[in-house]
């Protein structure tokens, strides 16, 4: 659509924005994507976030140690566990962020890893004679997961911080 010009040349229509008023806009923009930033990172790592995630995946490694028809019988808890993270991030995160593809290559990686580690424990113990080794391996790895978390949250606010370009 062409312009007349005569808006153009109407003192009271225009309104520069100035360099200052750039500046301050971008900074609002980076203080809200790391207030989104971190409210969403909160909410993940909340500790009854942390717990229903970890109990899913003991729940999910110890029933390797099950015989065979009750080790399918552990799908419908793992289900009920998994829909209830679902409706709980769907409904109860204050913050819905699109996850990016570099956390899902870290989040994949990592999810890799701790299966590589627990099935190396697991094949370790077992040779051990351990009576339940799966059951020990997810109780070893489970646990380093939770004490790893608070290192791996740490890491996380500081990459926020760095993206919405603040210097703390």
């Amino acid at each position: 659509m062409a312009s007349d010009g005569k808006r153009d040349r109407n003192p009271l229509d225009r309104q520069a924005v100035t360099p200052a008023d750039a500046r301050a806009a971008l900074e609002d923009i980076r203080r809200r994507q790391e207030q989104s930033g971190m409210a969403e990172l909160q909410f993940g790592m909340s500790r009854s976030s942390l717990l229903v995630a970890a109990l899913l995946l003991f729940v999910s490694f110890a029933s390797f140690d099950l015989p065979h028809p009750w080790g399918g019988a552990v799908l419908v808890p793992g289900l009920l566990l998994v829909a209830l993270m679902a409706v709980r991030h769907t409904y109860g995160a204050p913050v819905r962020g699109r996850m990016g593809a570099g956390a899902v290559l870290v989040g994949l990686a990592c999810g890799v890893a701790a299966f590589g580690v627990f099935r190396g424990l697991a094949a370790a113990l077992s040779s051990g004679g351990v009576p339940a080794p799966h059951l020990v391996a997810a109780v070893v790895v489970v646990g380093a997961c939770l004490l790893a978390a608070p290192r791996a949250r740490r890491a996380a606010e500081a990459r926020l911080r760095r993206r919405a370009g603040w210097r703390y």
